[in-house]
């Protein structure tokens, strides 16, 4: 009787948009090898009843008892794009940010991610930590 039924699903390919947690592992990878091992990227997903991922970004410093920092997080439904992010300090601006910007695309989600990176903040975090671990080796 099961072979009565004609398979109805068209050919699927798979999209050619890098999925964004595989952008956020490979920054992940980065930060270790750029930091010879001493702290490491970390990311971690949950997803919702509503059907969303959420992925957050953590430095771990494993030497420190595995002291972890959540330095950002994104998050998006199933087909990946837009992504909700929060709003990246600057302290440029004068005026109240939204506290979440909407990224359409792969390359925005790109520069995003590099604008957090390479932040004041993320800089003073990773330098901070990595003289805490420096100092306990």
């Amino acid at each position: 009787m099961a072979d009565a039924i004609p398979d109805l699903w068209p050919d699927i390919e798979q999209t050619q948009v890098v999925p964004p947690i595989a952008i956020l592992r490979q920054q992940a990878a980065a930060l270790a090898k750029k930091t010879n091992y001493l702290l490491q990227g970390q990311v971690e997903t949950i997803t919702t009843s509503g059907g969303r991922f959420t992925h957050s970004f953590n430095v771990v410093a494993p030497s420190l008892d595995n002291y972890t920092y959540k330095l950002f997080w994104i998050e998006h439904g199933a087909e990946q794009y837009p992504v909700v992010a929060p709003t990246p300090e600057t302290g440029l601006s004068t005026r109240p940010l939204p506290r979440t910007l909407t990224i359409e695309s792969q390359d925005d989600l790109l520069d995003y991610i590099r604008e957090v990176l390479n932040s004041d903040k993320t800089k003073k975090i990773v330098s901070s930590l990595l003289a805490q671990v420096k100092a306990t080796t």
